[in-house]
């Protein structure tokens, strides 16, 4: 067996041994199932980002460090969070996202230069506006970086997660259905797998009755896993039975 398929082979026998066997798991939401799977690549806890602006002309920054937005906008006003300190602490990711670049240090990623593993209909262009942001969550490990930005909303459209992965020196948008960098995984070769997600019975029937999570490599074309969750209660995806899918 050529290393590749082996070393996928490995990590196949390692995700999700109790929803590999026959019984479904059950699960009250959707970040303890990908927690359950094991390998993630940021399974510590993030640090939260914080939002100075300047006051004229207004530009708002998501940022760990009030030194990040500075170097970002040079207005002499702000108006800042309290506890936003100059500098990041000791061991906390130097961080900013302006809602079209993702700096960390002094480097630059541009959104519009990403590899967007989203489907066509989710694909956009257009940057975010920092301010339609209610919480942004950044974790590091060794040189990657993922950001969890959830957007200010309601209904449906909480289950919608703006996450960018920075893995080795380039950026990647992951599909927002149900997006966290809790659900990242590590992959063989120094890559990374993420869940491409779908509603079962989208089209066919109304309420959803579950989703169909297919685990991804970065290529956004190697399909490693594949699960099925099925809605305890038709449209509530918060309650569920998972099993391994074909």
């Amino acid at each position: 067996m050529s290393p590749l398929p082996r070393a996928l082979a490995v990590l196949l026998s390692v995700c999700l041994p109790a929803v590999a066997q026959a019984e479904p798991v059950f699960f009250t939401n959707v970040g303890d199932f990908y927690r359950s799977l094991g390998g993630a690549m940021f399974p510590e806890s993030g640090t939260s980002l914080a939002m100075p602006c300047t006051e004229s002309p207004r530009h708002c920054i998501w940022v760990t460090s009030m030194h990040q937005a500075l170097r970002r906008y040079d207005p002499p006003l702000w108006t800042t969070p309290g506890d936003l300190p100059m500098t990041p602490p000791k061991g906390v990711l130097d961080v900013a996202f302006d809602g079209q670049t993702l700096m960390v240090g002094t480097r630059r990623w541009p959104l519009s230069r990403a590899v967007n593993l989203a489907s066509p209909p989710w694909r956009s262009e257009t940057p975010i506006d920092p301010e339609n942001l209610t919480a942004v969550t950044a974790w590091q490990r060794g040189t990657s970086v993922c950001l969890d930005m959830h957007y200010s909303s309601s209904g449906t459209a909480v289950r919608y997660t703006a996450v960018l992965v920075l893995h080795g020196e380039r950026l990647y948008t992951l599909p927002p259905l149900f997006a966290t960098c809790a659900a990242v995984r590590e992959a063989p070769h120094d890559g990374f797998s993420y869940p491409s997600n779908t509603y079962l019975g989208a089209e066919q029937e109304h309420p959803r009755t579950g989703l169909q999570v297919d685990y991804v490599l970065s290529d956004g074309k190697t399909r490693i896993a594949r699960y099925l969750l099925r809605f305890a209660d038709q449209g509530n995806p918060y309650r569920f039975e998972a099993t391994r899918g074909e």
